[in-house]
């Protein structure tokens, strides 16, 4: 069953098109090696138990900005899809919001400068905090902002940055949503959906890092990089090599959660291409697997780890095992 969820022979995946000047493989292709199925195991990725199986989000904003209509009226897009998105494209792992806070309230506190987004955070030192108050049950914990970032001072942005080691990361959407002129010429419904597609996007791809999957070079893939100037726009959903990584870590149903993601993304497809696109992919996929009996893609043995209840924690605990401290530079400008 998994072989013809994972065959690319179908064509149902899109290639990738040689890069132009400036984006993401023209300028990071030397840093960005294939990681094939085999080299994501010998990396050692950090993979979910009963103990640690819960993807923590944590809004870094104004706790009334969540409760605002979504982007354009309001200054997030729709937290509700947003969460439902990732709880859906990483079942079964549980998914937690955790109470937003403000940047300005994280301690020690991070750097700022001014951009043209306004005010710009340290994103290296935001990860510091965060690892300051990572939940025991977490299997990560991702800061999420509307907030603009950049990873070091020669950097004019970053759109996210994650530290595997550790467990943390964060991301900004702010980049994504529409400038002035896309405004006035699109209807609210279509800039809420243009916005929403574009952050779920960011997020998923993040936390497919937190999994150990690093940038795609086979197909135009979820998890391929982007300097935010890419001719080719990618994809919602995982190409057959990232997939069986994913799969490897988690061993969901791939038939049901195709059907899940297609339920949240349809109510967006009138309003967005980028929407519409994924879901003819999904339907399409769908179609290509409807003789497979349900469940036959899912892994009993790894989704009852993850179902197991936690174990009791033991009177003396074993020390911290040493980890490095390096983070994973994600999809960002180029140095100014």
């Amino acid at each position: 069953a998994m072989c013809a969820c994972l065959d690319p022979a179908c064509g149902a995946w899109e290639d990738l098109e040689p890069p132009q000047e400036g984006e993401w493989l023209d300028e990071m292709l030397g840093q960005t090696p294939d990681q094939s199925f085999k080299d994501f195991l010998s990396s050692n990725p950090n993979v979910p138990d009963h103990t640690r199986r819960t993807i923590y989000l944590q809004p870094l904003c104004d706790p009334a900005d969540l409760k605002a209509p979504p982007y354009p009226e309001g200054p997030w897009p729709a937290w509700a899809m947003l969460e439902s998105a990732v709880r859906r494209f990483y079942r079964p792992m549980r998914v937690a919001k955790l109470p937003a806070v403000s940047m300005a309230s994280l301690q020690p506190l991070p750097d700022s400068r001014q951009s043209s987004y306004g005010e710009q955070w340290h994103g290296g030192m935001v990860l510091r905090a965060l690892r300051r108050s990572l939940p025991k049950d977490a299997f990560c914990t991702l800061g999420v902002t509307m907030c603009d970032l950049y990873p070091e001072p020669d950097w004019n942005f970053v759109y996210g940055l994650a530290c595997i080691a550790t467990r943390v990361g964060v991301f900004s959407f702010v980049r994504h949503a529409p400038g002035r002129e896309e405004i006035a010429r699109r209807s609210q419904a279509q800039c809420e959906a243009h916005l929403l597609h574009r952050a779920m996007k960011t997020m998923l791809h993040e936390i497919g890092h937190m999994f150990g999957l690093k940038h795609c070079t086979f197909f135009n893939c979820l998890m391929r990089g982007d300097n935010g100037v890419e001719h080719q726009v990618n994809h919602l959903h995982l190409c057959p090599v990232c997939l069986r990584k994913l799969h490897s870590s988690l061993g969901f149903d791939v038939v049901a959660n195709y059907r899940s993601l297609l339920e949240l993304f349809e109510r967006y497809e009138g309003d967005s291409k980028l929407f519409k696109r994924d879901c003819e992919f999904l339907r399409q996929r769908l179609e290509a697997l409807k003789d497979l009996l349900d469940g036959s893609t899912a892994d009993e043995e790894r989704m009852a780890v993850l179902a197991k209840p936690p174990a009791r924690p033991k009177r003396a605990a074993s020390a911290p095992r040493a980890t490095s401290s390096s983070g994973q530079r994600t999809s960002a400008s180029r140095p100014t």
